[in-house]
């Protein structure tokens, strides 16, 4: 992997801001880095936001640019980013202008004071109750069940060991989540305040029914942090509670059939609960399991990706 910095940005639908955002990143990186890529990673626009990409690429090659044939998710843009990285860290960032390009030169101090991750968090929030009361819950929830001390979960503007980044299985919405993924492999990780600039165009793509995908990734991110490596424990527990009430039922009844002390058919709703939770413990501790590995292989093989690229700038760069 090449020395230098890999500035991943996902975009939908930012034609106005593009370049904007180009030329500010180029007065950052140029006043401070000799090696620097940007990936401008398109996720399945519906504006003319990849020309205004291609516009950059055609002016300075530094800056490439990937289009999705579809809309994927912010998660699937940044995985895509991670993976066409060169750099040996790498940096996520909104291309709304609401991430500052002028505090990026933090984040890399601070990873070359060896951290793996520097995470950021908003300390000052203009945002409207319905975006805000969402994110306190799920910061304040992520931090007690995964024990990482990290306060803004939420917030995209990071800094990663690009190796580290590229073994992380994220799919689905759980780019939030990132922290704890990356906490399962180092302890070097660490933060920094930010402040939201204020959105100069477009709209925000933020709306009430993400809030109830962020709190159903957050009961996947409990199962993750507490049993990722050891999966069998949590469908155990469930398989346990359920299982030997079962038990109990019925072999209370079968010592009761055998020594004729009960008549099974007088205790019949008993027989059918007895079998009925001894039969949705076996099921939970086969088919749980079995539907979790199968998702971790399907993503961590390698040969699947939760996105699909139309067109991409590394191709004609390598022409």
């Amino acid at each position: 992997m090449k020395q230098g910095i890999s500035i991943i940005v996902p975009l939908f639908n930012e034609e106005q801001n593009v370049s904007i955002f180009a030329d500010r990143l180029r007065k950052v990186l140029e006043s401070g880095q000799d090696n620097f890529e940007v990936i401008f990673v398109d996720d399945g626009s519906t504006d003319h936001t990849f020309d205004r990409v291609k516009d950059e690429f055609r002016k300075d090659q530094r800056f490439h640019g990937i289009r999705f044939r579809k809309n994927c998710g912010q998660t699937a843009a940044i995985k895509a980013g991670i993976e066409h990285a060169n750099g040996e860290m790498c940096i996520t960032m909104d291309g709304d202008l609401q991430h500052d390009p002028e505090q990026i030169p933090e984040f890399i101090d601070k990873m070359r004071e060896g951290y793996d991750l520097v995470c950021s968090y908003r300390f000052q929030r203009n945002d409207a109750f319905i975006r805000r009361f969402p994110s306190k819950v799920a910061n304040a929830v992520a931090r007690r069940f995964s024990g990482l001390d990290i306060q803004d979960f939420g917030s995209t503007y990071r800094a990663y060991r690009t190796e580290l980044a590229r073994e992380i299985p994220i799919y689905g919405e759980m780019h939030r989540f990132i922290p704890v993924f990356m906490a399962m492999q180092t302890s070097h990780i660490t933060e920094l305040p930010i402040k939201l600039q204020p959105r100069i165009h477009g709209t925000s793509s933020y709306g009430f029914g993400r809030t109830f995908r962020v709190l159903s990734d957050l009961v996947l991110l409990l199962f993750f942090s507490g049993f990722f490596n050891r999966p069998i424990h949590i469908f155990g527990y469930i398989s346990v509670l359920t299982g030997v009430p079962g038990f109990l039922i019925l072999g209370w009844l079968g010592i009761g059939k055998i020594f004729g002390l009960l008549a099974i058919m007088d205790y019949q709703p008993m027989f059918f609960l007895g079998v009925l939770l001894c039969l949705f413990a076996g099921q939970m501790f086969t088919t749980g399991i079995v539907c979790e590995y199968l998702i971790r292989i399907y993503y961590g093989s390698g040969s699947h990706k939760p996105f699909s690229i139309m067109e991409s700038t590394f191709d004609e760069g390598s022409q």
